[in-house]
């Protein structure tokens, strides 16, 4: 194979040496911080150890990060390794340009999961612009090395919080509570399990509706659960800290999981009939081939509303959560039927306020669902109209 050059944007990047082999192989390690935007398409992977398989859990968990859902802005460069090269030679081209030559059996040696994840996503507007990941790039390695190297550095994942917490028997009332469910093996409690959803999923569903730390008393930016869709780690610390106020919505679990595929299932002909066009807002996903799940309804559909938009309506149902003051556990207001029949007449009106945030966001589900002001104006509305209903109920 000849060699392959590739152009690299990089701001900010060092040289060095290799401690050992810099004078008896010209061994140099060369650190490039590259914008995510401007990655180059076509490394070759011909000398990592793993094709990358994007559908495991822990790369969605990855891709999240690199567009800033559920993590700080602009620090994926900070909590991932990022990509490892072995080239022959890295030049500087300009001023924060540089040009990696590729020999035989150079290529991506190590990240080549994060590197199939940046591409896949670079023609994808909610892509950050400033975000960063950190090429590494090895030159004057000899060819005989190479497979060692891959090797020793393609050995580990870091072990994730929510798996600790399931070997700890945190989730263990979880489990009880669902465990004869169809949808049960959907839902991963270990790392690395197989599942369309993991425990945080279900934990940060939970907050949605923990009134105890999202009290119905306040509607206040900081009063709403956004933490739920914003941070998944930090929902999963607030039941760590607060396990009581979480188990506490027992009673309701099995009924917010349906409500989670209902809201995302019905949105589509609720707000087709009120005159929308449902496939090309930005904040619902369409599968080309087959359909999505909807597990907890035993249902299917080739569109589904996106967690962006999805969350802050759930959020807005936590008005209809009580605690009943004899068991001391949650209930539903009027009963599940009721929280069934409010959506179902509220909907259009939820999902026309979704739609206009969005516009205002520049078409940016992300930036929905992080708006603290879009979670309380939902939730204003959505108690209005409950309240509005009740008055209408008893002047008949």
């Amino acid at each position: 194979m000849p060699n392959s050059s590739f152009r690299f944007t990089a701001p900010y990047a060092r040289r060095v040496p290799d401690p050992v082999f810099h004078q008896s192989h010209g061994i140099e390690r060369h650190i490039l911080f590259v914008p995510v935007k401007s990655v180059p398409k076509g490394l070759p992977l011909d000398p990592n150890a793993r094709i990358p398989n994007l559908r495991r859990r822990i790369y969605r968990d990855i891709e999240e990060s690199l567009l800033d859902q559920d993590t700080t802005p602009g620090t994926f460069h900070l909590k991932h390794k990022g990509i490892t090269l072995i080239a022959d030679s890295v030049a500087r081209a300009g001023e924060g340009v540089y040009t990696v030559t590729l020999g035989k059996n150079h290529g991506v040696v190590d990240g080549g999961h994060t590197y199939a994840l940046i591409v896949k996503n670079l023609a994808n507007e909610q892509l950050p612009t400033q975000q960063f990941v950190k090429f590494e790039i090895f030159t004057g390695i000899p060819n005989e090395w190479i497979v060692e190297i891959a090797g020793g550095l393609n050995t580990s994942v870091q072990v994730q919080p929510f798996a600790l917490d399931n070997l700890a028997g945190k989730f263990r009332w979880i489990q009880d509570t669902l465990r004869k469910e169809p949808y049960y093996e959907q839902i991963a409690w270990k790392e690395n399990e197989g599942g369309e959803y993991d425990a945080r999923d279900i934990i940060s569903l939970l907050t949605c509706f923990n009134i105890e730390l999202f009290p119905n008393t306040s509607n206040n930016g900081d009063s709403n659960p956004v933490v739920a869709y914003e941070k998944k780690s930090k929902a999963l610390e607030l039941f760590e800290e607060k396990p009581e106020s979480y188990k506490r919505l027992r009673p309701i679990l099995r009924d917010i999981l349906i409500l989670h595929d209902t809201v995302r299932l019905e949105s589509q002909n609720l707000h087709n009939e009120a005159g929308g066009k449902y496939g090309n807002l930005s904040f619902v996903e369409h599968k080309e081939r087959g359909k999505f799940a909807f597990p907890f309804i035993s249902k299917e559909s080739e569109y589904r509303l996106m967690n962006a938009a999805l969350y802050p309506i759930l959020g807005a149902f936590r008005w209809m959560v009580e605690i009943d003051p004899k068991k001391n556990k949650a209930r539903w207001r009027g009963g599940f039927r009721n929280v069934l029949r409010l959506w179902r007449s509220s909907a259009s009106e939820l999902l026309r306020i979704t739609v206009q945030k969005n516009a205002e966001e520049g078409r940016n589900p992300n930036a929905i669902g992080k708006s603290r002001a879009h979670w309380s104006s939902l939730y204003s509305r959505l108690a209005l109209r409950d309240l509005q209903s009740k008055v209408e109920a008893t002047s008949r």
